[in-house]
């Protein structure tokens, strides 16, 4: 409910909602700010609206985000790891087993994601923007 009242375009908000929402499916934590932000500046897309969609991204959905990137990541060209241990010992040796199959499956994913959520928040928003405007012109 807070994007419909974000003050702007419904496409700036679906913009900047859409890159919210898609970066924070990649492994790049620590960078998705900033990258979200690049890529709603250069589209001049809404910033709020970016920073409400970072949210989707956040300790309990990792998890499932990074595993599904992963196993994407090995269905294009990576070797799987024979044997897991849940320690950061191990995933600081295996960094780059790990990591680059799960950039390079989530990239798919994040794009998939962007355009859905543009497509459905554009929607929707426009919807909203319509209905007030035709509401004030009585």
């Amino acid at each position: 409910m807070k994007i419909y009242r974000i003050r702007d375009f419904p496409e700036s908000v679906a913009i900047g909602l859409a890159w919210g929402t898609s970066i924070s499916f990649t492994p790049l934590l620590g960078f998705h700010l900033i990258i979200i932000y690049l890529g709603t500046i250069s589209m001049r897309g809404n910033i709020i609206a970016a920073t409400v969609g970072s949210v989707i991204g956040n300790p309990w959905t990792f998890p499932f985000f990074f595993y599904f990137s992963y196993k994407l990541g090995l269905f294009f060209f990576f070797k799987p790891l024979d044997d897991y241990e849940f320690k950061i010992s191990f995933l600081i040796d295996n960094f780059n087993q790990l990591f680059f199959p799960t950039l390079i499956g989530s990239l798919p994913i994040a794009i998939v994601v962007w355009l859905i959520t543009y497509k459905v928040s554009k929607f929707y928003l426009e919807k909203r923007f319509y209905e007030k405007e035709n509401k004030i012109r009585g």
